[in-house]
């Protein structure tokens, strides 16, 4: 009788053993396939983090673009007004038929100035300069 339960204690030891072995070769499984999927997230976040700087920085440029643009907006608005106020105050029929030689130079000579203005608005490469900060 002794022999057969050490028989089968001896087989509960065997079967106990091969099991663990087995369970510990899964944990090691799962561990190596956790350890990859933590490179892989790891990997992803860093991705992601640039992206967001990159994001970020051309938030900064584009705000940067719009400050400018809203500056050049206002000077052009200040512009319009002071034109308006000039020409509210001058009387083109009076001025052309007193002196109509200084008249034709005096148009002729803001003819040209709003050309340049309008040739440097227009540039199609004015917003790949960089910024000047004054």
């Amino acid at each position: 009788m002794g022999m057969k339960i050490s028989l089968i204690l001896g087989g509960l030891l065997l079967a106990t053993i091969a099991s663990s072995a087995w369970y510990i070769d899964y944990l090691n499984d799962q561990i190596a396939t956790l350890k990859g999927n933590q490179i892989v997230l790891e990997t992803q976040i860093q991705e992601q983090n640039e992206a967001i700087e990159k994001h970020l920085e051309q938030a900064k440029k584009q705000q940067l673009q719009m400050n400018t643009l809203a500056e050049e907006n206002r000077k052009a608005m200040e512009n319009v007004n002071r034109l308006r106020k000039t020409f509210a105050n001058l009387d083109l029929d009076e001025s052309a038929l007193a002196n109509p030689a200084d008249l034709q130079r005096r148009i002729n000579k803001a003819s040209a100035r709003v050309m340049t203005t309008l040739e440097e608005l227009s540039n199609p490469n004015q917003f790949d300069e960089a910024p000047s900060n004054n």
